[in-house]
């Protein structure tokens, strides 16, 4: 971020987020005209009435005009959105890398910090920080509810979240899956208390193995501790996950020596959400899970993928092809520098 930002954020607090809301409503007009407030509410995880207000006053701005049939841009609101796209690069710190790893990726952003975790320790202080700085930029005043995968990289990052990240919000932090019985350390249970304790929120806890059958899963969804997290999982403002390196998560999966040959058959590169993906992106076994579900992601207002480390890089190609448009990936160059030269 320019040094400029921060001086205006601290002559007029919020103005950086009132533009992003501003700018994202303004680009749900662009591609969805015409379209009601709700479809924008919705797509944005806004409330109706806060997009009202918003569109009133871009009315007024003479950027869009509000119809019985929806809304739609005017000549000047596309000039204007045109006009602030290289401000909105700047606004997010977008580096021209940054920008061809998204494309590449296609996908909405990337984040790179600098470093390989697979040699530096220290980048995952960076990405926790960077993950902090896009969370405030993008969540909204008030409640939101964060869903959190486990994984070493949010282990090791949850506690660079900012304490600011809490100023004027309820965060509500909950475990996207059960326990995989593995160290206790990087599960989700343990991460979503880490980030509420930097930033002041809350959390709840999902203390059931991962992994259960078919029969085992129509009954614990039923019960009501568990019914709760879940429905808070339903109505995530944001979902934070990992992208693990498929044999890794087998063998954390317990998988047996006959289950981890078949995946070498099918040449298996990723793993994420229970299901686990080839090297073209197709999903080449799963596993019943209780917590989060593959399929769900795209009700998500904002997806962030925290992945890093060159021995990383082709998990995240393998994993991007199923990626949600709206996922940010936090990466450090380790892993953006091995996918960006490969054609």
């Amino acid at each position: 971020m320019y040094s400029e930002f921060p001086v205006l954020e601290a002559l007029v607090p919020d103005i950086l987020k009132v533009f992003r809301q501003r700018i994202s409503i303004l680009e749900q007009i662009s591609l969805n005209a015409p379209v009601g407030r709700r479809s924008v509410a919705q797509a944005l995880g806004l409330s109706e009435r806060n997009v009202r207000t918003e569109t009133d006053y871009l009315s007024k701005l003479g950027l869009i005009e509000v119809k019985s049939f929806g809304m739609f841009m005017t000549e000047k609101g596309q000039e204007t959105l045109q006009d602030a796209a290289p401000l909105i690069d700047r606004l997010v710190n977008a580096r021209k890398s940054e920008i061809e790893l998204a494309r590449k990726l296609g996908i909405e952003r990337t984040i790179i910090v600098p470093g390989d975790s697979d040699l530096q320790e220290r980048v995952y202080e960076r990405m926790g920080t960077e993950l902090s700085s896009a969370l405030d930029l993008l969540l909204p005043l008030g409640q939101s509810i964060i869903t959190v995968l486990g994984g070493v990289a949010l282990s090791k990052a949850a506690g660079y979240l900012s304490k600011s990240l809490g100023n004027n919000r309820q965060l509500v932090f909950v475990p996207g899956r059960g326990a995989l019985g593995e160290n206790v350390a990087i599960q989700s249970n343990t991460i979503v208390q880490a980030m509420a304790a930097k930033t002041g929120g809350e959390y709840k806890t999902l203390y059931l193995p991962e992994q259960v059958s078919k029969e085992a899963y129509k009954s614990l969804i039923r019960e009501a501790t568990v019914a709760d997290v879940l429905e808070d999982i339903s109505q995530s403002d944001v979902v934070i996950h990992g992208i693990g390196l498929a044999h890794d998560m087998a063998r954390r999966r317990g998988y047996d020596s006959i289950r981890l040959s078949e995946l070498r058959e099918k040449k298996v590169v990723t793993e994420c959400f229970g299901c686990f993906f080839d090297g073209n992106g197709k999903i080449v076994d799963r596993v019943q899970q209780v917590g989060l579900q593959f399929e769900n992601l795209n009700k998500i207002p904002h997806i962030f993928a925290f992945a890093c480390g060159g021995r990383k890089a082709n998990a995240i190609k393998a994993y991007m092809p199923n990626a949600p448009h709206q996922t940010w990936l936090i990466t450090d160059e380790g892993a953006s520098d091995k996918i960006l030269k490969e054609k």
